[in-house]
């Protein structure tokens, strides 16, 4: 008699989730990463534009330039610290899918674990069937040859 698991269904159902929930963690990895990218293409921009406005004051730039940058700076600043922030609650969520996946991982593994104990219990019991059929079976030949 072939093994057959009775949480199969349950299994296949952890096995969804947890490869959903390895997708949720993928995707919040991968907006991490993009708020970190444009927050350092931001921090690398804000710098070039200094080194540019001090070069630009010692070629003697005129004031309403030189106030357009502090005023272009100013707006650049509150992005950062916008994206700051995004990147902050962009990397909560990815701790949350992180965490998320982390259960789905261990409640799949949980009926695995079962399933393989089931199936090693059923494999043993098979053997058992089997020596006492062969015993039986010897037990009749030895039994037919002394009667017979």
């Amino acid at each position: 008699m072939p093994f057959r698991f009775t949480l199969a269904p349950l299994l296949r159902l952890r096995q969804s989730m947890e490869r959903k929930q390895a997708l949720r963690l993928q995707e919040a990895n991968l907006a991490v990463a993009k708020a970190q990218d444009t927050l350092a293409r931001l921090e690398q921009f804000l710098a070039d534009a200094a080194q540019s406005d001090q070069a630009s004051l010692a070629d003697g730039r005129r004031g309403v330039e030189l106030q357009f940058a502090s005023l272009i700076r100013t707006n650049l600043h509150a992005l950062r610290v916008q994206l700051q922030s995004d990147l902050r609650d962009r990397q909560e969520k990815c701790l949350q899918a992180a965490q998320d996946y982390q259960r789905a991982f261990t409640e799949r593994e949980v009926l695995d674990t079962l399933r393989a104990r089931q199936r090693r219990a059923h494999q043993i019991e098979a053997l058992r069937r089997e020596q006492r059929d062969l015993d039986a079976t010897y037990l009749i030949q030895l039994w037919r040859k002394s009667t017979g």
